[in-house]
């Protein structure tokens, strides 16, 4: 009887799981039956909406930066010694071409004054005159060995071989002009020049034969008598070294007539030709080298200034033994530069050209205005920080300069975009977002409409909408 009672017990608590768990289930899809209606009437009722308006937008990178020159050169003696005299000081400004110290240039000094000494012998009246002689002596030399060569071996001899070598220079001349730029025009004044050199040697062969058939026996026939009283002829022409002889004369004549000639004109005119020579000639060039050489010796014991600028560092004094290294230092100051350092984040906008605003740490109350001059290419590594780094130039002809010192810190900011007055939408109203283009929702009589939209410029907060809302539009802002 307890063993029924028992198991009567036992099926009546499987039942009543069975109908709790029942219960439940029936409850929980009740609750998610009404669970909609009730979210979107939530969603609803916490929906946000903005008003288009119009406003400005920037466009723009905060970085730092120090004023620093816009140039620096780096100067020193061309060549060592004991510095004689400074004539500036740090902080002073100076212009291009100035003497802004020397070395001791005595010996530098007496050297040019030799040298130019020399050279004024060489050019002088007397040195012009005795070239004058030289050349009336060579003439005079020329028209003697003219002379002998034309009894030695006859004037028409003498012509045809005077024709021959003026024929086989025009020749050589004609067979190097047509190999260094070959042509068919060329080709044929070769072949001219060829014919003309036969035509030569054929005249010089007839009147060879003549020379010997009539002038020798007119001009050198010595008649001798034998002891019998005959008389017989005896022809003695000079003889071939004679002969050289005279040549030899007569091209030395002609050699030193045309240095003379070439030298009288480079002392009277200034003029040198390609084909300047001789001993003379060589002595002149020496001599004018001697004094470029003394005078860039005495220049090299100068410093000069090569630009406008300012001293910003220097470090001699005087009787200090210096040497070619660098000893002082000139700065250009404009136009006003600095040296800026932006955060790698925002390299798209650190762009050559782009407009900046600088503010100095030293003048919080003025605002200067410029441009991106220079971008580095290369990132660079700053207390432990990856940075854009660019160089920055100031426009302060309508602002106006006050000398700031050099390092001076400012903070730059770089404008790559910036308009007025333009119809503003907050980020949070863009539904989707595609480059220059996006879509919002507007509220329309009571109702939500998506509309497309173009975007110009955007910041962290607003984007610039050129076309597809207007002011007073009503804009959803958040997911819908």
């Amino acid at each position: 009887m307890e063993n029924k009672n028992s198991k009567v017990f036992k099926i009546n608590i499987y039942w009543l799981l069975i109908i709790a768990i029942f219960t439940l289930l029936v409850g929980f899809g009740v609750y998610q039956f009404g669970k909609p209606e009730q979210d979107q009437d939530s969603t609803t009722s916490q929906t946000t909406t903005t008003t288009i308006r119009t406003g400005d937008i920037r466009v723009s990178a905060i970085g730092s930066g120090t004023l620093i020159s816009a140039v620096e050169f780096e100067l020193g003696f061309e060549s060592g010694g004991v510095v004689e005299e400074i004539l500036v000081e740090t902080g002073d400004e100076v212009v291009e071409g100035q003497l802004l110290a020397r070395l001791d240039d005595e010996n530098l000094n007496e050297a040019l004054v030799e040298a130019e000494q020399n050279l004024r012998e060489l050019t002088s009246d007397a040195a012009i005159a005795a070239t004058a002689l030289e050349i009336a002596e060579s003439q005079k030399a020329i028209l003697s060995a003219e002379s002998e060569l034309s009894f030695f071996i006859s004037p028409y001899v003498l012509k045809s071989e005077l024709r021959l070598r003026d024929a086989e220079r025009e020749l050589h001349d004609a067979i190097q002009a047509a190999a260094l730029n070959p042509s068919d025009e060329l080709d044929q004044k070769v072949s001219d020049a060829q014919a003309v050199v036969d035509n030569a040697e054929l005249s010089l062969a007839l009147n060879w034969e003549t020379y010997y058939e009539e002038y020798v026996p007119d001009f050198f026939n010595f008649r001798w008598r034998d002891r019998f009283g005959g008389w017989h002829d005896y022809f003695d022409p000079p003889s071939e070294m004679e002969v050289a002889v005279v040549w030899a004369e007569l091209a030395a004549a002609e050699a030193r007539l045309k240095e003379a000639e070439i030298y009288l004109t480079v002392l009277t005119e200034g003029v040198v030709s390609a084909s300047a020579s001789g001993t003379k000639f060589t002595a002149l060039e020496y001599a004018v080298e001697a004094v470029v050489d003394a005078q860039e010796s005495l220049e090299a014991s100068r410093l000069i200034a090569p630009f406008d600028g300012m001293v910003v560092d220097m470090d001699m004094q005087v009787l200090d033994k210096v040497g070619t290294s660098s000893i002082l230092t000139i700065a250009q100051l404009e136009p006003s530069t600095l040296e800026a350092s932006f955060d790698e984040g925002d390299w798209r906008l650190i762009k050559e050209g782009n407009p900046v605003e600088v503010i100095f740490d030293s003048l919080p109350e003025k605002t200067y205005s410029g441009q991106i001059a220079f971008v580095d290419p290369t990132l660079v590594t700053s207390q432990n920080s990856t940075m854009v780094s660019a160089h920055v130039e100031l426009e302060t002809s309508i602002t106006g300069w006050v000398d700031i010192p050099l390092l001076s810190s400012a903070t730059i900011e770089v404008i790559d975009g910036e308009t007025n007055n333009a119809i503003l939408l907050p980020i949070d109203g863009l539904q989707e977002d595609v480059g220059a283009q996006g879509t919002v929702v507007v509220e329309e009589t009571g109702e939500y409409i998506t509309r497309q939209i173009e975007i110009g410029l955007r910041d962290l907060i607003y984007v610039e909408v050129t076309d597809g809302l207007s002011v007073g539009d009503v804009v959803l802002i958040g997911n819908y």
